[in-house]
């Protein structure tokens, strides 16, 4: 047992001894190596490289050139918008007091006329007299309460002669018609008489108005107003009638439809816009039926 204990113990040894040496050479040689490291030269040439790689690391990069960039155009500038503001609500408003709404217009109608007042002149025999009647067609109502003969002419105001209105023996009463034509314009009167006399100047309006289609009847001279449209025919009776008989009628125009001998009957057509019939008698009664269509 002991003899073979020993050449082991032997073996490690050597074994140890070896290793011891290994190590001291590998402490020895690290020594040298740190030795030669430390050298002047050594730190130079790693103080140089560390120079070196702080410069590189402080260098600046490569700045790559630039572009060409495009010049601006000449889009203006945004201008800072103001935001909207809350605008009220439009409020009723009054229209303005100087532009009046347009109204509607009516027609325009016919000016009445003014109706004259009456005018009223009386004497006693031969007489001359002045009228200021206007412009418009007028009636006269006159009479004469004497004897012998009895005329009366109206005249311009140039002194000429217009029409001889009336012209009897003895007594008178009866309506004439004064200035219905357009040239007529009187403003004196001649009366030729031996006894008292009246003429009454009156509008037209104031004659005497018949409905027609109807009968009509009278004595002597009148004028008569036609109420209605289209009279057609007028049926005359004037039998009762004396001296000469004469009928006018008057619309657009002037149109004599009898003018006889009394007696006289008779039937005769009428202009459709006839307003006014003027009867011409030197007395007695007559008849007309005016009949329309």
């Amino acid at each position: 047992m002991t003899s073979e204990t020993e050449p082991k113990k032997s073996r490690l040894r050597v074994i140890l001894v070896v290793a011891g040496v290994l190590v001291v050479l590998c402490v020895v040689c690290g020594i040298f190596a740190v030795i030669s490291g430390s050298t002047p030269e050594a730190k130079a040439t790693a103080t140089a490289r560390a120079l070196e790689r702080t410069a590189e690391a402080s260098r600046p990069t490569a700045t790559p050139s630039p572009t060409d960039t495009p010049e601006p155009t000449d889009t203006p500038k945004p201008t800072n918008t103001p935001k909207p503001t809350n605008t009220p609500k439009p409020t009723n408003t009054p229209r303005s007091t100087n532009t009046p709404k347009p109204t509607n217009t009516p027609a325009p109608t016919l000016t009445p006329t003014p109706v004259p007042e009456p005018i009223i002149l009386t004497g006693n025999g031969d007489s001359v007299v002045d009228v200021e009647k206007g412009g418009q067609p007028a009636i006269a109502k006159i009479t004469y309460s004497g004897g012998g003969n009895f005329a009366v002419w109206n005249y311009n105001s140039n002194g000429e002669k217009i029409d001889l209105l009336v012209n009897v023996i003895g007594s008178y009463q009866g309506t004439v018609p004064i200035d219905f034509l357009d040239d007529q314009l009187s403003s004196r009167f001649e009366i030729n008489a031996s006894g008292q006399w009246e003429i009454q100047v009156l509008p037209l309006s104031e004659a005497r108005r018949e409905q027609i289609p109807g009968t009509i009847t009278g004595t002597g001279d009148d004028v008569i107003f036609l109420d209605g449209t289209n009279p057609d025919l007028l049926q005359v009776d004037a039998t009762k009638a004396k001296g000469n008989f004469a009928i006018w009628a008057y619309g657009s125009g002037r149109d004599l439809l009898v003018n006889e001998i009394a007696p006289y009957q008779g039937t005769v057509l009428v202009q459709r816009d006839t307003i006014v019939l003027v009867i011409s008698a030197s007395g007695g009664e007559w008849t007309m039926e005016v009949a329309t269509k």
